[in-house]
């Protein structure tokens, strides 16, 4: 996604090297304190509290799809999978990984195992043509009523991702690129009730993660809206 001050994110990447980057928000280091005697077990220490409240603070959802509009969206997605297993779609536009598929619309990017060189700012968009433009039914059927709702400004989405989630599939902590995507990151949830939790810390074979800092609740066509927040999502 990206706002009406680049017609197309090239533009944004080639200012790059004329303008410097906006400072990134403000650091939310989990700090655990041992508990007082005083505290319940499990509860949260103050530097806790104080940080689950930042990333409340740029959080906003909205219920926005009735369980009928839901079916037919994931009707729609449905046939974007069937699509992507016969062949139908550009190569860079499906992405596929253990649990979850990827379906890039309008602009895609590379990262994690794609990138020759890691480490964050190294993503980059796919050359203009290589993924497949965003399908009609999308703009008709999701973003025009984010659009009717104010959740964004008329003219806002030029990429729309959808991540399709097998049973146990999950996605770690993450920061979505700040030098390819504007802000704010808009998720709508289908086929199920799932949640996003922040400030979790991932370790893999097998797969273990720690208590988040905030858990939030993510319902069927539900909207979340997220502005300066680093989510891992976890399925049902």
């Amino acid at each position: 996604m990206t706002s009406s001050g680049y017609s197309d994110l090239r533009e944004k990447l080639q200012s790059l090297s004329r303008d410097p980057l906006p400072p990134p928000p403000p650091a939310m280091n989990k700090r655990k304190q041992p508990a007082s005697d005083t505290e319940e077990e499990g509860a949260l220490s103050d530097p806790e509290e104080e940080e689950a409240r930042k990333v409340r603070s740029g959080i906003r959802q909205v219920r926005l799809f009735s369980p009928d509009e839901c079916s037919l969206i994931e009707a729609k997605i449905d046939e974007v999978v069937s699509r992507a297993e016969k062949g139908l779609y550009r190569e860079h536009t499906v992405d596929r990984a253990p649990l979850r598929n990827k379906y890039f619309f309008g602009e895609g990017y590379t990262y994690g195992a794609q990138l020759q060189k890691r480490g964050p700012g190294q993503e980059r968009l796919y050359p203009k043509g290589d993924v497949d433009e965003i399908p009609e039914w999308v703009h008709e059927l999701v973003i025009r009523r984010l659009v009717q709702h104010r959740v964004i400004p008329e003219g806002f989405v030029n990429s729309a991702v959808i991540n399709d989630y097998q049973p146990g599939g999950c996605i770690v902590s993450h920061v979505d690129p700040i030098h390819i995507f504007e802000r704010p990151i808009v998720s709508v949830s289908f086929f199920s009730d799932s949640a996003l939790c922040f400030g979790c810390k991932f370790q893999f074979k097998p797969i273990r993660v720690s208590e988040p800092v905030l858990f939030l609740p993510v319902h069927r066509g539900s909207v979340t809206v997220l502005r300066y927040c680093a989510p891992c999502w976890l399925p049902p």
